[in-house]
């Protein structure tokens, strides 16, 4: 398999620089200006991307509302098969998939292909699903005072212009989980990458554009999103907004946007409880897993634990055994590497690196790590950590995991409820029906029982809530957050 199917969105190759595509043709921003993109390795260049124009945005945003009018009434099978052809082509030519977020993102390999394999499963099942979404009628007589002679004819529409902005962790993911659904109901959609991980949004697009979606339904145009993120989310032809990004942006967003539709994925600072009786094996383990994962970059990354001290002590040497066997930090294009390369900049690392050296300056203490080098972050693990400590109180993007003691599970629950973030939260115990009760108590969006916090499988709901999140996603909840209802109610004649 050869790159020729990405030949379209490149405007040279010394260096590298990719297009927009403004629906129709892969295009060279007017604007003359283009934005470098850095493998977060080493801080190098590998390639530069448009920094489109309010003109330029205008005219795709236009196009794509005019152009929705027809998609709308085409087949929901025709639909389907340009889905599913779409997936197949990120199957098809997975290693460059699989390489670009290597090197725009700084994944390692096997999270790479992981990420390409499970857009590509996710965006197929899409069509598998769209076919239970149905329309059904009312009859008025249920209701006191009416005969049955009046109906209401209740069906699914789109919403008509989706503009779908991704993160840059899960560039492919996060963004596909966006448009298929989008597409499927009957929407237009436009992308609007996050810088650092453009390119790989770009051939995203190109996938779905070769599947054979028509002229102007799908669009992708890049630029910094503080020089045209508002721009776009308040661009009357926008019609509903679907978010990925950090509770900040998306809170912003919210009260610019107005009455528009949202579905916002944002941050999570998810904790971990651990019942005295738990596997302490299997929570280590969990813990290193969901906690270093792609050094800490994940929305559903664990954040801190929460045990009494006897147990803590039972645990935390478990936990610094399986860092040492299944974390190795390195260039994420070594084989060898896992769990944790490099954060996605220098800029970042160095923030990262702050947090955790006020945490130290408040009484914290470093167990394992600590230490920055370039973009890399050591896995650390801190303890003496309280809840008042930024470390806990903000969500931070890296490698890092504090433990906070505890007295009473009480206490722990009054931990998690006082936070302003409401994602995912795990409890570890051998008792199902303790942590179930436990579960019940959680201000969260989604409790794992026995495992990390995740998103999926995929056509489970995923949903936030307080500065997590607006709205559920998740296969068949995208589909339905993806359209409206609209009631057709036929009333007598006679």
């Amino acid at each position: 398999m050869t790159d020729n199917l990405f030949q379209d969105i490149k405007q040279r190759d010394n260096p590298k620089t990719y297009r927009y595509f403004n629906g129709v043709s892969w295009k060279t921003s007017s604007s003359g200006r283009c934005i470098p993109i850095h493998f977060p390795h080493d801080g190098s260049i590998i390639g530069y991307v448009q920094a489109v124009t309010r003109e330029e945005i205008d005219d795709v945003i236009q196009r794509a509302a005019r152009a929705q009018q027809e998609w709308r009434h085409v087949s929901l099978k025709e639909k389907m098969t340009m889905i599913k052809r779409a997936a197949q082509i990120l199957r098809d030519y997975e290693s460059f998939f699989t390489e670009m977020l290597i090197v725009e993102i700084g994944k390692s390999r096997y999270e790479a292909k992981s990420e390409v394999l499970r857009t590509a499963d996710s965006i197929e099942f899409c069509t598998y699903e769209v076919i239970n979404l149905y329309g059904y009628a009312i009859k008025s007589d249920v209701f006191p005072g009416y005969k049955e002679d009046i109906v209401s004819h209740v069906e699914r529409v789109p919403h008509g212009v989706i503009l779908a902005i991704g993160p840059f962790n899960y560039p492919l993911n996060l963004v596909a989980s966006k448009v298929a659904p989008a597409l499927l109901m009957g929407n237009a959609v436009v992308v609007k990458p996050p810088t650092q991980g453009s390119i790989s949004g770009l051939m995203l697009t190109q996938a779905f554009v070769k599947a054979g979606i028509p002229k102007n339904i799908i669009s992708c145009i890049t630029g910094e999103g503080r020089e045209i993120g508002d721009y776009l989310t308040t661009h009357p032809g926008i019609s509903m907004i679907a978010f990925t990004g950090s509770s900040s942006v998306g809170q912003a967003m919210a009260q610019r946007v107005g009455m528009k539709p949202l579905l916002c994925e944002c941050g999570g600072n998810n904790p971990v409880v651990v019942l005295p009786d738990a596997d302490m094996s299997l929570t280590a383990k969990e813990i290193v897993r969901g906690g270093f994962a792609y050094a800490g970059q994940r929305c559903t990354g664990i954040k801190y634990v929460l045990a009494m001290k006897e147990t803590r002590d039972r645990l935390l040497p478990l936990v610094l055994e399986y860092m040492n066997t299944m974390i190795h930090v390195g260039d994420p294009r070594d084989d060898a590497t896992s769990l944790v390369g490099p954060v996605i900049s220098e800029k970042a690392a160095e923030e990262i690196e702050r947090v955790i050296q006020d945490a130290v300056s408040q009484g914290a203490t470093i167990v394992s790590g600590g230490s920055r080098r370039g973009a890399y972050i050591d896995p650390t693990i801190l303890t003496n950590v309280s809840n008042d400590m930024r470390v806990v109180k903000e969500e931070t993007f890296g490698p890092i995991v504090s433990f906070i003691d505890i007295a009473s599970i009480d206490e722990a629950i009054e931990i998690i409820a006082s936070s302003a973030y409401g994602l995912q939260a795990s409890v570890f115990s051998l008792h199902e029906s303790a942590a179930r009760r436990i579960a019940d108590r959680l201000p969260v969006g989604t409790v794992q029982i026995n495992g990390s916090p995740q998103r999926g499988p995929d056509h489970f709901p995923f949903m936030g809530i307080k500065a997590s999140g607006l709205g559920v996603q998740g296969i068949r909840y995208s589909l339905e957050a993806m359209s409206r209802l609209k009631s057709v109610v036929v009333n007598p004649t006679e």
